[in-house]
């Protein structure tokens, strides 16, 4: 799990690889986009290694930035 601790924003639709990907090695995603395709991606890759959720929301990055700490609490910050 050479990714693990690594968060990673991932738009789908397009991006379901690179989740598979990600998750795969251990990495923690945030989806952004599509939800049927979010949905699909969840069920798919959400036993892990690593972790996945879905961000539904607009555009404001306050609210993302709180989603993504609500999400995530017991991971240290990445800048």
């Amino acid at each position: 799990m050479k990714l693990a601790g690594l968060v990673a924003v991932v738009a789908v639709p397009g991006g379901a690889s690179l989740v598979r990907r990600l998750t795969g090695e251990g990495a923690t995603v945030v989806l952004t986009g599509d939800s049927d395709e979010a949905g699909r991606l969840l069920a798919e890759v959400g036993d892990g290694p690593g972790r996945v959720a879905y961000f539904h929301g607009d555009a404001d990055s306050d609210v993302f930035v709180e989603f993504v700490a609500e999400q995530f609490t017991e991971r240290p910050p990445v800048s």
